[in-house]
């Protein structure tokens, strides 16, 4: 590591162990349950923080304390956003109602806008689980981090954090002007730091392709790892990158109101390595509430054990999933989120973002459909339990995507049905149909 990447390192963990070293903790414990996950220790400690979050959910909820003589986790019902929206209040632990809390707005990507709270620690335990997880993509504290997302859909990160926590925000869908594209190469080929790239698997596969299109010769940098979120990541896009750059992309499955859920390892391995540290994954079957055997597909049900202000107990992701479990370890062999289509703006260009994110700056909307009917004309679908006053403004904020000479409809609706996998298509392109 450079000196100022190191100092950046060691003040980080200094300030930790003066707030009480809780990070650090965390942190430990998290590296050892994942890597002795068939230890007694592991497993008992694993135990203990189900039986702590299934307690504290009946004993201090209105929502779970009808559950109070449980015998094991599979006595709690699945649940998922609309439940926990629809029942807010109740979701929340009356001892930690009035205390300090962080609020996340999910990234909309089931068309579902949805706002959690969490409490301190798991707060901190998502801290931990990033910083455990981003080490073993090759990222340190310290280092230089890109971040490629659609940054209009979520809160932005102001300049005095962007300067601590080392962050170059990049919004994806800037990334249409190649001369951007050129600049993040440029800066990245001159820059002595240790880099890291994190963002959207379709931001990197616009950059291969513009690379592409030049017929590039290999990027002299020092970019020590880079991880996709949010969207599958494909075999072109690997290759690219490691093609291009000399380093490997390993794809993260996480979400925003829970964390790290599981994230490829190193070595160009396609599995995903679960966080069974933090959370009880369960994979259950498309159409019951039964767990499936390893190896089968199903529903990726997850227990986050950490966020006490609203405990979400077998909570339904929408994602699908192929469990299985080498040596003690449990993994993914494959995870698919929800349907979407290729969406055209009204110059017929390919919108490789899902716009459905935008949803999140709306989270008066239940759900949101994007169909596409013809080049230049769109169709909405939005679920609203009462009157949705930001009608023309929600229209504009599309416009500035689609195209400003887009003709867009709204339609109200008290449903958008699920696809018979148990997804929803979030993004639909009904042009040749």
């Amino acid at each position: 590591m450079k000196i100022f990447e190191l100092l950046r390192n060691k003040a980080f963990w200094i300030v930790d162990a003066l707030k009480g070293g809780d990070k650090k903790k965390h942190y430990n414990e998290i590296k050892f349950l994942i890597e002795n996950p068939t230890s007694q220790e592991a497993i008992n400690c694993k135990e203990k923080n189900i039986q702590n979050i299934l307690d504290h959910a009946v004993q201090s909820t209105d929502y779970y304390k009808k559950y109070k003589g449980y015998a094991s986790i599979e006595d709690f019902p699945v649940i998922n956003k609309n439940i926990i929206k629809d029942n807010f209040e109740s979701f929340q632990s009356k001892k930690f109602v009035g205390l300090p809390k962080f609020t996340l707005s999910t990234s909309g990507s089931t068309g579902t806008p949805f706002t959690i709270y969490q409490n301190k620690n798991k707060r901190l335990r998502n801290i931990a689980d990033t910083i455990y997880f981003s080490e073993k993509a090759g990222f340190n504290i310290g280092f230089k981090l890109t971040y490629f997302r659609l940054w209009n859909a979520f809160e932005k990160k102001g300049v005095l954090n962007r300067f601590l926590q080392n962050i170059v925000p990049i919004d994806v869908f800037d990334l249409k002007d190649k001369s951007l594209i050129d600049r993040v190469i440029d800066t990245l080929s001159k820059s002595s730091s240790s880099n890291s790239w994190l963002g959207y698997a379709s931001a990197y596969k616009e950059i291969c392709k513009h690379l592409d299109s030049k017929n590039s010769s290999p990027i002299s940098s020092n970019l020590k790892s880079v991880i996709a979120m949010s969207e599958r990541l494909d075999d072109y896009t690997k290759q690219s990158i490691y093609k291009y750059f000399g380093t490997e992309v390993v794809s993260r499955y996480s979400n925003v109101e829970n964390g790290i859920l599981a994230q490829q390892p190193l070595g160009n391995v396609k599995k995903f390595e679960i966080n069974e540290a933090s959370y009880v994954v369960e994979i259950l079957d498309l159409k019951s509430d039964k767990r499936v055997e390893n190896g089968k597909p199903g529903r990726i049900v997850i227990t986050d054990l950490f966020n006490y202000y609203v405990p979400m107990l077998r909570y339904d992701t929408g994602d699908i999933g192929i469990k299985d479990v080498i040596d003690g370890k449990p993994f993914f062999r494959e995870v698919s989120g929800r349907k979407i289509d290729v969406i055209y703006n009204t110059k017929d260009e390919i919108i490789t973002v899902n716009l459905v994110l935008l949803v999140n700056n709306y989270p008066e909307l239940k759900q949101c459909q994007l169909i596409q009917k013809a080049s230049g004309t769109y169709h909405f679908k939005l679920n609203s339990e009462q009157e949705f006053l930001r009608e023309q403004e929600f229209i504009n904020e599309f416009k500035t995507y689609l195209g400003e000479d887009a003709s867009i409809s709204i339609e109200y609706v008290d449903e958008i049905p699920l696809l018979a996998s148990g997804k929803r298509r979030v993004m639909v392109n009904e042009m040749n149909l």
